[in-house]
């Protein structure tokens, strides 16, 4: 005697809307460096630094830590460093 049992596809097709990406400077000279401060984060992103440092000499490495890992980073950091930096890389550190 055989069943039957239904499969259900949990998948959903969802259409986004197209986001492109920022513009890349060509060159510059003010990067920041943000810590989301999880584990290791503060780590690569020291290395990071010296790297960057390393290969472009006229560099302004600038360092910002999110307050808590749990939330996005405040509004008036992220200004900050929009105001202070021409590029910025975030730090996840697991």
């Amino acid at each position: 005697m055989s069943q039957k049992f239904i499969v259900l596809n949990p998948t959903l097709e969802v259409e986004a809307a197209r986001i492109d990406q920022a513009t890349r400077p060509a060159h510059y000279t003010r990067v920041g460096l943000l810590d989301n401060t999880k584990t290791n984060a503060a780590t690569l992103l020291k290395k990071v630094g010296e790297l960057l440092g390393g290969a472009q000499s006229d560099l302004e490495i600038k360092y910002y830590r999110k307050p808590d890992l749990s939330r996005p980073a405040p509004t008036a950091l992220l200004d900050q460093i929009a105001a202070e930096c021409e590029v910025t890389i975030v730090g996840v550190g697991d």
